[in-house]
């Protein structure tokens, strides 16, 4: 995995890194995230795009979440959705957690932009993003990860 520095639209007065523009035909097959809660808690999450599917809304999705005491919790659908900025950097994510239990409402959470780097894989290209969470008032830090096809 190679890092590349390149340049990004400023975010808060500030240029994180960032990736070149994105082109219509590079499809995302990969979105990830990772979260370290200030209470100890955990939250892993992973999104795949399968093989000559369409669009997002045939992601595989899976999620973890842990509490302070490292117990996982079961969830039994996540959501997560992207804002994009101009240069294809994931700028801003929403979080919906279904658990099973009997209330029946999400957990809901967001994050934010810290800094961003291209990294190049083997045939695909992808951006590491560091973020700050929330999930239902708990604060985190985590990583946001999206790999695209080509390269």
């Amino acid at each position: 995995m190679v890092a590349a520095n390149l340049t990004a639209a400023t975010l808060h007065g500030r240029a994180p890194l960032g990736c070149a523009r994105v082109t219509a035909n590079e499809q995302i097959t990969r979105r990830s995230i990772g979260i370290a809660f200030a209470d100890g808690g955990l939250l892993a999450l992973s999104a795949v795009q399968p093989d000559g599917s369409a669009g997002h809304g045939e992601e595989s999705v899976a999620a973890v979440l842990c509490g302070p005491d490292g117990a996982p919790v079961e969830v039994s659908e996540a959501l997560l959705s992207t804002e994009y900025g101009p240069d294809g950097v994931q700028r801003r994510a929403t979080l919906e957690l279904w658990l099973d239990e009997e209330d029946g409402q999400p957990l809901r959470g967001a994050g934010t932009l810290i800094s961003a780097s291209a990294v190049k894989h083997p045939g695909a290209r992808g951006t590491i993003a560091f973020f700050r969470w929330t999930l239902e008032g708990r604060e985190g830090l985590g990583h946001y990860e999206v790999v695209r096809a080509g390269g």
